[in-house]
């Protein structure tokens, strides 16, 4: 565990062997227990690889690439300049920090069955059986959807993509999923997180 000094707030860093978790406070109240206090945080947490995962309160406002977090879906493809769009290229290529020239160009998205031509059904077949398995069935049932990362796993594995010796693209999906999934989340409404199942050992069984 790291505490960083900010000039106007602390930010602490905790590395477990696998996740990097960053935490600031934003606020602090005292309840009505004395002694007790809520606080809301900002949480950041990256895998080093693939998954960024941000949790704020509802009252905290962002931009960028998350959006702007105010429990709408339809409004946050709004590029730097402040320009709504359904261009996921242009909105994605308006947050660039480039400073030194060395992002390539955008290329025209593919999809899956494109990439993967004659492997398709055979990708897609290992893919829905990796997002099958009994670990993540907690996660499908809070909601958390499979199709557009089974999407993902698919497109990814023919493409190439991600590739780890230690760690296949399928895989590489899949702990996003389990990141997005296996930590505390808040939904709309709601003034404390909530938990999902335990999804350790699911790389057993999902054969990762």
């Amino acid at each position: 565990e790291i505490v960083v000094k900010g000039k106007n707030q602390d930010f602490t860093l905790i590395f477990d062997g696998a996740m990097l978790t960053l935490t600031a406070i934003l606020d602090t109240r005292a309840t009505a227990t004395p002694g007790v206090y809520e606080q809301d945080k900002i949480v950041v947490r990256w895998d080093g690889f693939v998954s960024v995962q941000i949790q704020t309160p509802m009252n905290t406002k962002t931009c960028g690439m998350c959006g702007n977090n105010d429990g709408r879906s339809d409004n946050d493809m709004r590029t730097r300049r402040g320009k709504m769009t359904d261009n996921v290229d242009l909105f994605g290529n308006s947050w660039q920090i480039n400073p030194s020239g060395r992002c390539p160009k955008t290329q025209k998205a593919r999809t899956s069955e494109e990439v993967c031509g004659e492997r398709y059904q055979e990708v897609k077949t290992e893919c829905e059986r990796v997002f099958s398995i009994s670990k993540f069935q907690g996660c499908i049932t809070a909601g958390h959807d499979t199709a557009h990362w089974i999407d993902s796993c698919v497109y990814d594995e023919c493409e190439g993509l991600l590739q780890n010796e230690e760690l296949p693209p399928k895989c590489a999906v899949a702990q996003a999923y389990a990141t997005q999934c296996g930590n505390p989340f808040w939904e709309k409404g709601d003034p404390v997180p909530k938990n999902n199942n335990d999804l350790t050992t699911w790389e057993m069984e999902a054969g990762c």
